[in-house]
C-alpha cells in the first residue's frame, strides 16, 4: 500500500514516531485489475463522498479504446508503477461524446505515463477535441509527466483559471492539430491561468497552429525541443505546418530558456516566438530569453521574437542560425 508520511515538529526535534500515516487509495485497471476501463475506475473514485480520500488510478499497459474518463475530484492517473515505461494508450476512434477531451477534468489531476491519440470532434463544434481538456475552477493543478499526445486535434486544452498552475514535463506532442485551415489548434493551449511550466518535452508535426500557446499570467518554457514546419527523422518528427513555436499573446511574465527551436520551410509564419500581440491585460509584463538555440531553414527573413507591444526583453546567450532578425522591434532589446 502506498502511504504518505507526515512529520510534526516537537520543539527542535521531528517527532516521526507520533506522526499519522495516510494512505492513498489505489484502484487498479486492466488485466487482473479491479476495473477494465479507466472511466469506470475514475467514476468509482468520483462517487466517494469523502473529500479527504486521495485516489491513485494505476493502469496496466494496453490500448484503452474509446475510454473517456471525467474527473471531478483530485486524483492521479498513471501507468502502474511495476510497468513504468510500457505503453498505456487512450485511443479515440470515434468523435468524443463529451465534445471536449479523452480525459475531461474539473479537478486537480496528475497524469503520468499515458498516451493520448485520436481526439476529435466535428468542426461545427469547434474542431478542437483534446487529449486532456482541463476545465478547473478555483485553486487547482494539472500535472502531466512522461506522456505522449499524438494525432489529436488539440494536445492539451485549458479553459483558463487564474488560480490554477499547470506543469508539463518530459512529454511528447506530435502531429496534433486540425488540418482544416479554418480551424487553428495547438499542441498545448492554455487560457488565462495562473501559470504554465513546460520542460524537457518535444513538439513536432503540429498542424497550422502553434506548438505552445499560453495566455497564463506566468509562462515558463525551458529545455524543450520545438519544431515549427521542420522535420527531423532522428526524433521521428514529420514537418507539419506549425505557425509559432511559442506564442504568449497576452504577455505576462514569460521565461523562455534552454530550448532548441527549429523552423522549417513548411512553417506558417516567419516569426518563431511571439509575445503580447493580442494585448496586455496583466499588470506585470516581462520577457526573458536565455540560452536558446534558434535555427531556421525557411526561405524568408526569419524573426526569433515578435514583440509588437515593445516590452523590454532580456535576451542573453542565445544562438541564431539562419535567423537574421533577432527581434522585431530591435529597439526593445534590454540586453544581449
Amino acid at each position: 500500500m502506498r502511504t504518505h508520511l507526515y512529520l510534526f515538529s516537537a520543539g527542535l526535534a521531528w517527532a516521526a514516531w507520533a506522526a499519522p500515516v495516510f494512505a492513498d487509495t489505489v484502484i487498479t485497471v486492466g488485466p487482473g485489475g479491479q476495473y477494465q476501463a479507466i472511466s469506470d475506475a475514475v467514476a468509482a473514485a468520483d462517487a466517494d463522498p469523502d473529500p479527504g480520500t486521495y485516489y491513485v488510478i494505476d493502469v496496466m499497459p494496453g490500448i484503452y479504446t474509446n475510454d473517456f474518463p471525467t474527473v471531478t475530484r483530485p486524483m492521479t492517473i498513471e501507468v502502474a508503477p511495476a510497468s513504468t515505461g510500457q505503453p498505456v494508450v487512450l485511443q479515440a476512434t470515434e468523435d468524443l461524446p463529451n465534445e471536449k477531451g479523452i480525459i475531461l477534468t474539473f479537478a486537480s489531476l496528475t497524469v503520468d505515463g499515458l498516451t493520448f491519440t485520436g481526439a476529435r470532434i466535428d468542426d461545427s463544434l469547434g474542431g478542437n477535441g483534446a487529449g486532456i481538456r482541463d476545465e478547473n475552477t478555483g485553486p487547482a493543478t494539472l500535472v502531466v509527466r512522461n506522456s505522449t499526445f499524438i494525432g489529436n486535434q488539440e494536445g492539451i486544452l485549458n479553459d483558463g483559471d487564474p488560480d490554477e498552475a499547470i506543469t508539463i514535463l518530459n512529454s511528447r506532442f506530435e502531429d496534433n492539430g486540425n488540418p482544416d485551415p479554418d480551424y487553428f489548434q495547438h499542441g498545448i493551449y492554455i487560457g488565462r491561468s495562473g501559470s504554465l511550466t513546460v520542460g524537457d518535452s518535444l513538439f513536432c508535426g503540429q498542424l497550422i497552429g502553434h506548438d505552445i500557446k499560453s495566455r497564463a499570467a506566468v509562462t515558463t518554457v525551458e529545455n524543450n525541443t520545438l519544431y515549427a514546419g521542420a522535420e527531423d527523422p532522428a526524433d521521428g518528427c514529420g514537418a507539419g505546418s506549425a505557425s509559432f513555436a511559442v506564442d504568449v499573446p497576452n504577455g505576462g511574465v514569460a521565461t523562455i530558456s534552454g530550448n532548441r527551436i527549429v523552423q522549417g520551410d513548411a512553417a506558417q509564419n516567419h516569426n518563431i516566438v511571439a509575445y503580447g500581440e493580442e494585448g496586455l491585460p496583466y499588470n506585470h509584463n516581462s520577457v526573458a530569453m536565455a540560452g536558446n538555440d534558434f535555427t531556421s531553414t525557411a526561405p524568408w527573413t526569419a524573426t526569433a521574437l515578435y514583440n509588437p507591444s515593445c516590452i523590454l526583453v532580456d535576451l542573453v546567450g542565445n544562438r541564431f542560425a539562419g535567423v537574421p532578425m533577432i527581434a522585431n522591434p530591435l529597439a526593445c532589446i534590454l540586453s544581449q
